[in-house]
């Protein structure tokens, strides 16, 4: 089994020599960097083009938000999830708009940290369930505006309702975007994100993407 490339960015050191050590116990990780600071975080991503970078998030010398977004910027392909003490909501979003791709408190058990590593190579987005309530409040409160959007008054005059993440992902179906970067948008994970799809489908009576769009384009 090919090895997975990890970069540790955490301003303790006694922290990431500790997960170095619980990681490197299974066979197939390799942490093959620290990183002290955001800068550095920078740097070794570079130098070294880990999978995975575990990203704190308060750290001196540009914090990991930032580096986050410019590690991202440059190489898209390499995942980050932040590791953090951190369940504050404005670093949540802040750190998913900036291209992370999950969120993990440090105080997760090593099998959660173990198990989201390969969950997010997979290509799902890491959102425990302490830290979904966040995001869930964060999309219900960025409601859309009934009073000037024509398609909401064309699918009500079908007697066509949906619940408001329903009615997010459907807007952004129409717009071509894809279940995973859907899921990203949204802060979902892609198996919650082909859930709410079906259910789309079924109040439109259609089976594939392509039908609901033409459907949808239709009204």
């Amino acid at each position: 089994m090919k090895p997975i490339h990890i970069l540790i960015a955490d301003d303790q050191p006694i922290f990431c020599d500790g997960l170095a050590a619980i990681l490197e116990i299974n066979d197939n990780f390799r942490v093959i960097a620290k990183a002290y600071n955001g800068k550095e975080a920078v740097e070794k991503a570079k130098e070294y083009q880990p999978d995975i970078v575990l990203m704190d998030i308060r750290m001196p010398n540009k914090g990991g938000l930032i580096a986050t977004k410019e590690i991202k910027q440059t190489y898209p392909h390499i995942i980050i999830v932040m590791l953090t003490t951190f369940s504050n909501d404005a670093y949540i979003l802040q750190a998913i708009k900036n291209g992370a791709n999950g969120y993990l408190l440090k105080d997760s058990e090593t099998d959660q940290i173990i198990r989201s590593i390969r969950d997010s190579l997979s290509g799902q987005m890491i959102i425990p369930s302490s830290v979904h309530s966040v995001l869930v409040d964060h999309l219900n409160n960025n409601d859309y505006d009934k009073s000037t959007d024509y398609l909401y008054y064309q699918l009500a005059d079908k007697n066509l309702e949906f619940t408001k993440t329903e009615y997010h992902i459907l807007k952004l179906l129409i717009s071509g975007k894809k279940n995973k970067e859907i899921a990203q948008e949204l802060y979902l994970s892609i198996g919650t994100v082909k859930n709410y799809v079906s259910q789309i489908y079924k109040k439109l009576d259609v089976r594939t993407r392509t039908e609901a769009i033409l459907l949808l384009k239709e009204l």
